[in-house]
């Protein structure tokens, strides 16, 4: 929510990923948003991704594990527990 003005512009970029996703042959299962604020949502992400059955998390540096501790331990604990680490190689747009 720090990048969008409004919620239609979060809708809008919500459809760009899901359409994205698919060009590249995934199905986009959750978007986690982060809001100004304490850091809630990365460790909602991460017990919703520890509660499913493998699937795989994309984010866009491995710095925005970082509030998790090392990125680097995180990324190895979630392949550890057969998740995916993927990197986004693709900039995100700045939207504002």
């Amino acid at each position: 929510m720090l990048f969008v003005r409004d919620i239609g512009e979060l809708l809008a970029t919500h459809r760009r990923l899901i359409a994205c996703a698919a060009d590249r042959g995934y199905r986009l299962g959750k978007v986690y948003i982060q809001h100004p604020g304490p850091p809630d949502t990365v460790f909602d992400l991460l017990g919703s991704l520890l509660e499913s059955d493998g699937l795989p998390l994309v984010v866009p540096t491995l710095h925005h594990l970082a509030m998790l501790g090392n990125p680097l331990d995180i990324r190895d604990h979630l392949n550890r527990s057969d998740h995916q680490v993927l990197i986004a190689i693709e900039p995100a747009e700045r939207t504002c």
